[in-house]
């Protein structure tokens, strides 16, 4: 059985709903720090400048970015019961597509988690952090924890340690359908497992580009959303 052999317009516009989602709460992210990288590069756990005048600024990315997150669940879920069937027709354990959509689902649970605490203890931080207030200092060092918690620890590593198991698997097992879709994906799961690693052993953050490595590195992140799109596509013409 063909896992892409029905047309799926609705997951289709879903996929792509993810992706521009994304874009639109990084884009609203950075405009916390005026689109200045260089201050997110250098530390981005820091308190912008402009502090409680970007609170719902900070509230409403991160709600949308958790909409994005959220937004591959069905998505997940739909693979999971074509790959299933596959997997039976050909007599292969179905305990494969079981642990590569626990990767799936777990990017989805652990990134909409982040967006969440986010959303929901960043604007009081920052609200709390006004200059020359009491709570000032108290206020910037719980926002550079949570900063750190979030960027680093929940969408810095552990996210991007278990989207490689759903993009490798999906890629692996679809390749007879598409070798250069599949292998597209396989590639972005490597590239994603890579940056997963580099930001969870070194602690560093994910936007703080110093080397080639680096820069390759986050261009085989960046294969995620291609592959993305290249997906959206496919579930529309169900092929």
């Amino acid at each position: 059985m063909r896992v892409f052999a029905e047309r799926q317009p609705v997951l289709a516009l879903v996929v792509v709903a993810m992706v521009v989602l994304e874009i639109i709460a990084s884009a609203m992210f950075l405009a916390l720090y005026d689109f200045d990288i260089g201050v997110l590069a250098a530390n981005p756990a820091a308190v912008p400048d402009r502090g409680p005048e970007v609170a719902t600024l900070l509230r409403w990315g991160a709600l949308v970015d958790m909409l994005g997150y959220l937004a591959l669940a069905p998505v997940v879920v739909y693979l999971r019961s074509r790959l299933t069937t596959a997997a039976s027709e050909e007599r292969r354990g179905s305990w494969v597509v079981d642990l590569l959509t626990f990767g799936g689902l777990g990017w989805v649970l652990v990134g909409s988690i982040g967006a969440a605490l986010w959303a929901s203890a960043g604007p009081p931080l920052l609200e709390a952090s006004v200059a020359g207030s009491k709570t000032a200092d108290s206020a910037g060092v719980a926002f550079a924890a949570l900063a750190n918690a979030v960027n680093v620890g929940l969408w810095g590593t552990l996210e991007w340690l278990l989207l490689p198991v759903w993009l490798i698997g999906v890629g692996w097992l679809v390749r007879a359908e598409g070798r250069s879709f599949g292998w597209l994906a396989i590639l972005a799961g490597v590239g994603d497992l890579a940056y997963g690693l580099r930001t969870g052993l070194s602690g560093r953050p994910p936007v703080d580009l110093t080397s080639p490595l680096d820069y390759l590195t986050f261009a085989g992140f960046g294969l995620f959303f291609v592959w993305a799109i290249w997906l959206a596509i496919r579930l529309w013409q169900g092929r």
